[in-house]
């Protein structure tokens, strides 16, 4: 066992090799790092599925090498490359399981899954994920306690939600709780996490596009349909408390560090509440400097420079 109390399925383990049935798909693009092992912790599912967007290292040649079916599929986003996943007629099951990159699933998990399979429920099966960030799991920081995700999917009854970025499943019907983990653990290192994270800032900027009014939001927190398997807590304090509060950055840092108690997770805790806060400052930074190359913008400084040089 690791520090994590967990370690990656291997055979040997139960559920025997292949015996699950259900499909597994993981989206890859440069991920030769990460890929063997967590192709090899889904060794129990009956079919693995690579969809890979371009990858100009070793990881095809890797994820053939270890008997998953791999797809090329230049990127259409986050929700749209989910979306051709879950309808590709090579999918042998209508379970699909979606299983990132520097993603690994435990045993536990594992034989979790295999038994929700003999009869499964409802459209969905959420569960939370530890992410591991510099060789440390962030327990607090509100991070664990709130980071459900939907994975585990009946695609008759699934889609993705069109997101630029946090692209979550939607499913007509129940969604059903798994008591174990995944784990997230990117073996690609800091420089390559902080760059992945700019790549977000830039489309959580197009995102958020222009500014709502605090009405707006409630309006549309209140028209949101029973599809949405967003958490009810998560929603209110991303959607409607987090864009009144002034000084985010500096509010995030303190809510995560402070109030969520980041401190605990000590100095790797630290470095993650504040680079979390950067963020801020860089989607803010982008929205800025967006507003000033609009075009409505670039026409009123026109403007101005004509009526100064008159």
């Amino acid at each position: 066992m690791t520090r994590l109390g967990l370690r990656p399925w291997c055979d040997g383990d139960g559920p025997r090799p292949g015996s699950v049935p259900v499909t597994v798909a993981v989206l890859t693009l440069t991920e030769e790092v990460n890929i063997a092992r967590c192709l090899a912790s889904v060794g129990w599912a009956d079919q693995v599925i690579v969809i890979d967007s371009g990858s100009t290292d070793g990881t095809v040649k890797v994820a053939e090498s270890l008997g998953a079916t791999v797809i090329e599929q230049p990127w259409r986003g986050f929700s749209g490359q989910r979306e051709f996943a879950l309808r590709l007629p090579a999918a042998r099951h209508d379970w699909i399981y979606f299983v990132d990159a520097d993603e690994w699933v435990s045993p536990q998990l594992a034989a979790e899954i295999a038994d929700r399979m003999r009869a499964p429920e409802g459209a969905a099966y959420v569960h939370r994920f530890r992410l591991v960030f510099q060789g440390n799991w962030i327990r607090h920081c509100g991070w664990y306690r709130g980071s459900w995700l939907v994975r585990l999917v009946d695609r008759r009854h699934a889609w993705f939600d069109g997101s630029l970025v946090g692209e979550r499943a939607r499913a007509d019907g129940p969604v059903a709780r798994l008591a174990n983990d995944i784990v997230d653990e990117d073996l690609k290192g800091l420089a390559s996490w902080l760059h992945k994270h700019v790549r977000y800032a830039e489309l959580e900027q197009r995102r958020r596009g222009v500014p709502l009014s605090a009405w707006e939001r409630i309006r549309r927190y209140r028209a949101r349909d029973q599809a949405d398997t967003r958490p009810w807590s998560r929603v209110i304090l991303k959607d409607l408390v987090f864009p009144l509060i002034p000084a985010k950055p500096l509010a995030l840092f303190l809510y995560m560090y402070v109030v969520r108690l980041g401190v605990l997770d000590g100095p790797a805790g630290l470095r993650f509440c504040f680079f979390h806060a950067w963020y801020q400052v860089a989607v803010e930074g982008l929205r800025a400097e967006a507003r000033r190359l609009s075009p409505a913008h670039s026409h009123a400084q026109e403007a101005n420079d004509v009526h100064r040089a008159a």
